[in-house]
């Protein structure tokens, strides 16, 4: 394989990391809310002379507010890559995401151009049983056109206080009616859960796997949940899935660490230069403290999850697996300012129990913060070794005296090195423009009534559906017209992969997220090889 095509496979999949984690780390591990106190200083007075000769002198007129916030979020951005600026609209979209649930109607929406689909009906929310089906077209929300409106100000319009009705007019259409059709739904709005867990199962009959998605404030109950039904089921041996977690509650992590530890052991430290040193330790008992655990991580997992990796491994209470973590180890407060936005300022560091601190180096400016973020994914893809390519080699040593390192991350025990067939560049390409998705949720709009009449339960689809030719052809045509030719060596090789991403894909529309996960975990190279661990 050439250093091209790796670099287009590794590229391809930076761009998307980073775009997550761009979304997904910053202001998400905040600790409780806390409130402004105001105080005269200096630098607000140089401040608000400035503003008020911008406000009585400038050649424009100046929207003040705007302006503010600009000079806000400009001078958090100076201090380190986390410390941020919340608008009141973030603040309350980051307050649902720690919380863990919303008010509405309980579809998930998928823009397409210029119309706005359903693209899931949550199982047990508003909207189950009232005729629904992913693939349905948005067409007016209260007798208000819905086409042309862009995504958010179609949630906008769905969103409200539980109780309250809406009336939703949909767009159907495929082979199985004959011709499209118009429905109206007049749904009453509730409280929507959205868990954080999304996923757990026995993997045989001693293994239990849990992949929680992120930390939120309802975290540590539902692994809690999950815990106590696996072990219920001869759990024996528990992996814990952290991969693609960019992190959240720190409360919650300690109490998920604390449900693997013993009682007394060590989780982390936090400290800063206006707050003194303070220490985590498990206090009460947890469910699972004996049995084996494995810990799956990669270059995505961050913050709050390498809290926990970081506070199992330096109590050489699991076997961590996977890739360098993002390397996150700065903690937020959370602070309201007067008109109901807010600033996430980074407070202090935390440390794992051997002393660790895994933030990555950020002197030079955020910028070059997630530029050397994506370098090192490149390096690693070449390197025969992470070790080689730790700027901290300052050993810390395990309960059990084994090494480990910090400065940039959490290494993993077992290392899995990237995946570097050239028959996966085709994939990647398809992967990463989202056109596998795309065909899936075509066949899915074209086919909902049928699909679910034929699969009437989540089960049967598993062990019956097929992908056949025409999906695989569609999937061709789609990626051919966005400039991805075919290569057909590519598709022999990795013709499975494809066709359990497509039913994955489809089956998550059908009956939710659960079933995506037990579908992509059948072909998880990496899951298979820890197993082996």
């Amino acid at each position: 394989m050439s250093k091209n095509d790796k670099s287009t496979q590794v590229g391809n999949a930076v761009l998307v990391l980073v775009a997550m984690m761009l979304g997904v780390l910053i202001g998400l591990m905040v600790s409780d809310t806390l409130k402004r106190q105001p105080a005269a200083t200096p630098l607000q007075g140089k401040m608000g002379e400035v503003l008020e000769l911008v406000q009585d002198h400038y050649v424009d007129e100046v929207d003040m507010d705007s302006l503010g916030e600009g000079l806000v979020a400009v001078l958090l951005s100076e201090l380190d890559p986390h410390s941020s600026y919340l608008s009141v609209r973030e603040t309350e979209r980051s307050a649902e995401l720690m919380r863990g649930n919303f008010e509405g109607v309980g579809i998930i929406i998928r823009p397409e151009g210029d119309t706005t689909y359903v693209g899931q009906v949550i199982a047990d929310g508003p909207s189950a049983g009232l005729g629904l089906l992913p693939g349905d077209a948005l067409i007016a929300i209260d007798g208000e056109r819905a086409v042309g409106l862009p995504a958010d100000s179609v949630v906008a319009r769905l969103r409200g206080p539980r109780g309250s009705a809406v009336e939703v007019t949909v767009l159907r259409h495929g082979p199985l009616y004959g011709a499209d059709r118009t429905q109206q739904v007049t749904i009453r709005r509730g409280v929507v859960e959205h868990r954080s867990l999304p996923y757990s199962a026995m993997l045989d009959d001693t293994t239990g796997f849990i992949l929680l998605s992120s930390f939120t404030s309802t975290s540590h109950d539902e692994f809690r949940e999950a815990l106590y039904r696996l072990r219920s089921q001869g759990m024996r041996h528990l992996v814990f899935d952290l991969r693609n977690n960019g992190g959240g509650s720190l409360q919650s992590a300690i109490g998920i660490a604390g449900e693997l530890l013993p009682t007394g052991s060590p989780v982390m430290y936090t400290q800063g230069a206006h707050s003194r040193r303070h220490n985590v330790r498990v206090r009460g008992r947890g469910l699972f403290t004996t049995g084996r655990v494995t810990v799956l991580v990669d270059e995505t997992s961050a913050s709050a999850s390498e809290i926990v990796a970081g506070a199992l491994q330096d109590n050489d209470r699991a076997l961590v697996v996977g890739r360098r973590t993002f390397g996150k180890g700065l903690v937020q407060a959370d602070y309201s300012l007067a008109d109901g936005s807010s600033v996430l300022l980074t407070t202090a560091r935390y440390y794992t129990p051997s002393g660790r601190c895994i933030q990555r180096p950020y002197a030079d400016g955020t910028d070059e913060y997630y530029r050397e973020y994506m370098q090192q994914l490149i390096d690693e893809t070449y390197a025969d070794s992470v070790v080689a390519s730790i700027k901290d080699s300052t050993p810390y040593y395990t309960a059990g005296g084994r090494v480990v390192y910090g400065g940039g991350g959490i290494i993993p025990d077992s290392i899995l090195t990237y995946r570097k067939d050239p028959t996966f560049v085709y994939y990647n390409r398809l992967s990463s423009r989202g056109l596998i998705n795309r065909v899936a949720f075509s066949y899915v709009r074209d086919h909902a009534a049928e699909l679910l009449r034929c699969y009437n339960d989540a089960d049967f689809f598993v062990d019956n559906f097929r992908v056949d030719e025409a999906l695989r052809r569609e999937l061709v045509r789609l990626g051919e017209a966005e400039g991805i030719p075919r290569d057909d060596r590519s598709l022999a090789a990795q013709r499975r992969l494809i066709d359990n991403m497509l039913m994955a894909y489809i089956g998550q529309a059908l009956y939710g997220d659960e079933m995506f996960y037990r579908l992509v975990l059948r072909e998880d190279e990496d899951l298979k090889k820890a197993r082996t661990l």
